[in-house]
Formats: structure tokens, sequence, C-alpha cells
């Protein structure tokens, strides 16, 4: 007598992962409008940090006029973290954002002085501000406790980098009077790096938690000139521009990413640069044979995005690239664009994972193999 065949799931699941629309993309970014000028906005600074889930922080003027605010967005509606309306006055350009969503900014009160404060869309908390021992700030970055690092002048002289949660504040670093200041970058450990113009007498790239400093780099060493943001990883390593480059160290010796020996030609052009967990550094350039483009240190030989590509239906002709928390563990970058229909805006970009299905595509996915699994039960049932 012969033996009826069992159902199985193997050979229509074969035809079916076959068959499926996997992600097509011209190049390796798909790109999403955070926010632009042809809705809520009329105009937006050039900070834009992404935290771990893709929400990326940003300062904006309004279309209703003022002095606009700072908000959050993913894609979808935008999440207003301060503005006017409140207890503050005006806002910096300065702003970060952490894992949980908290947005540290700069902000001047209505009731008069500046500070530094954190909120991620209800009651903001003051971290420092000016009617304590500081009269001035600038440069900011957070991190996922929440603790906050900046820049700040003393009221009783003198100026540094200090850290803060909303208690009192640790000193992380003295400087010398009218130092230079390119920027600074806190991890979740609590060590920040930071461009120091005059630290024992050097200028350079340097870390430190409240204790000693560790030297990054300065002028002792391989790397000529230093520029702009600082940007520390998880693990305490430092990428920053040199004069013809970009490079990373975390105490020894350090490395190249990047130099002008190859299709570069100058870097940090409207841009910092950026550090994530694994490693992977992004940065604006300009190249030999001429454009601007972000580059990550994946793949050197294509851009995330270039002026002149395609963006939103229009010409990409501005970007900036300015943040020291613009690329996040995800890959995804954040930018300010400006295109050719004169609108402006924020916007991500999104890395495609090769070979990986859509998300509609796994919903599928999901219902195909439930549908598979009902039939085989039924027949099983029958015989």
């Amino acid at each position: 007598m012969s033996q009826k065949p069992r159902f199985t799931l193997a050979a229509p699941l074969a035809v079916l992962l076959f068959a499926l629309p996997y992600v097509v993309q011209a190049g390796p970014y798909t790109f999403t409008n955070i926010a632009d000028s042809s809705g809520l906005f009329s105009g937006f600074f050039t900070v834009a940090p992404v935290n771990a889930s893709g929400t990326v922080a940003f300062s904006a003027l309004l279309d209703t006029g003022g002095s606009g605010g700072i908000f959050t967005g993913s894609g979808g509606p935008t999440t207003t973290i301060a503005d006017p309306s409140g207890p503050f006055a005006f806002f910096s350009e300065d702003v970060s954002i952490n894992a949980s969503g908290t947005v540290a900014f700069r902000a001047f009160p209505d009731a008069g002085g500046q500070g530094i404060f954190t909120g991620s869309g209800g009651p903001t908390t003051t971290i420092a501000s000016s009617s304590g021992p500081f009269v001035d700030f600038d440069r900011i970055s957070i991190n996922a406790s929440g603790t906050v690092a900046f820049f700040a002048l003393r009221d009783a002289g003198g100026e540094g980098i200090f850290t803060g949660s909303g208690g009192p504040t640790t000193t992380i670093a003295d400087l010398s009077p009218s130092s230079a200041i390119g920027g600074l970058s806190i991890n979740d450990a609590g060590t920040v790096a930071f461009l120091g113009g005059q630290v024992a007498g050097r200028v350079g790239i340097f870390t430190g938690s409240g204790g000693a400093l560790t030297t990054i780099a300065d002028p002792s060493g391989p790397v000529a000139g230093f520029s702009s943001f600082p940007s520390i990883n998880a693990s305490g390593t430092v990428a920053f521009f040199g004069r013809d480059g970009v490079f990373t160290g975390s105490g020894g010796p350090t490395t190249t990413i990047v130099d002008s020996s190859g299709p570069f030609a100058s870097f940090g052009t409207f841009s910092e640069v950026s550090i994530n967990a694994g490693g992977t550094v992004a940065f604006g350039a300009t190249l030999d044979a001429g454009g601007q483009g972000i580059f990550t240190s994946d793949d050197l030989s294509h851009p995330v995005i270039a002026i002149g590509d395609a963006l939103f239906g229009s010409t990409l002709v501005g970007f900036s690239f300015v943040s020291e928390k613009g690329l996040n563990d995800a890959g995804q970058v954040a930018f300010l664009y400006v295109l050719a229909d004169d609108r402006q805006g924020i916007a991500r970009a999104d890395p495609v994972v090769a070979g990986v299905p859509e998300p509609g595509t796994l919903a599928l996915l999901a219902a195909s193999l439930g549908a598979l699994a009902w039939r085989a039960r039924r027949g099983r049932r029958a015989h």
C-alpha cells in the first residue's frame, strides 16, 4: 500500500522566499526627511545629532516667527522640546541627544541670563546657569545617563570643560584664558574628549573624566594641526580632523582613517567628524576631482550623499554635517540639507542592509507562513 505524502513547509517556503521583493536601492542609503521648510519651520541651524533609535535633534525657526526652538523627529510628526511659549526667550544652535531621547541645549531664559538645559518634551532640567558660578557657555554633549559636558567661563575668571546632570558640576579641564575650543564629546562612561587651545601650553585633542588628562594628539606627534569637534565612542576611541586628514586615537599611536594623499583634497567643509561604537567614522570632504560629500570609513569610494545628488524630488546644492553625534551605531547619518528648489531641512541617511526584506515584506512572510502552517494542520486532520 502506498504511503500518502506528508505535507511539508520546506518547498512552499523556498518558493516564497525566492519570490520575496528584497530592498532594491541605487546606492547604499535611503533617506528620511525629518523636517523641512515646507512645513512648520522656516529655517534650520547646523547641528543635527542622531541617537541610537534614529531620532534626530535640531534647532529651528518657525513659520510663525519668533526665535524658534528645540525639536526632535524621526520621520513623522516632530516633538517640541522647548520653544518661546515656555520659560525661554531664544536658543542657540547647540544641541545634543542621548539614547533615551533626552536633549541637551543652550538657551536664554525670559528672566535673563543663559544656561544649559535638558528635556524630552515636558519640563526641563537646569544643568548649569549664569546665576551660578558661570557667566557664559558654549559647546554641549550629553551621554546615556543624562550627564552633559559643556564649555563655560567662570564668574571668578578662567574657563574650562565641565560636566553636570542637574546638581554639582565636575571640572574636567581648566583652560588658559582665551583658549581656542573647537568642541567636545562625552561617552557613556563619562569620558570627555575636547579640543583644547592651551592645555599645559599645548594645542591638541585631550580626554578626561575629572582626573588627569590623556593626550590623544598634540604637535609633538605626527598629526599637524587640529580643528573642530572631536568625537568619542563607547570604548574611548576619539576621531578628529588634523590638517590633512581624519584620524583616530585613544592615547597611544594615532590611526589615519583617510588623508589628502588619496582622492580627497580637504576635510571639514561644512562638516565635523563622528565615530560610532563599531569604530566607523563619518566626515565631510572635498574631492580632488571636485565636489563635496559626506563619507564614512566603511566605504571611502562612495559618499553617503554628495552635492548634485537627487534628494526628496530635487537636487542637493548644500549640506552641513556638524555634530559629534551625527552618526549612530546603526550607521544612520543625520545632516542639514539645502535643495535646488530652495527647500532646506534635516534628513537622516539610513543604510540599506543587503538581502534584508522590507518591513512590509516581513509581515507578508509571517502571514504566509501562518497560512501554510494552518493548511498543514488541516491536512493532517483530514488524513
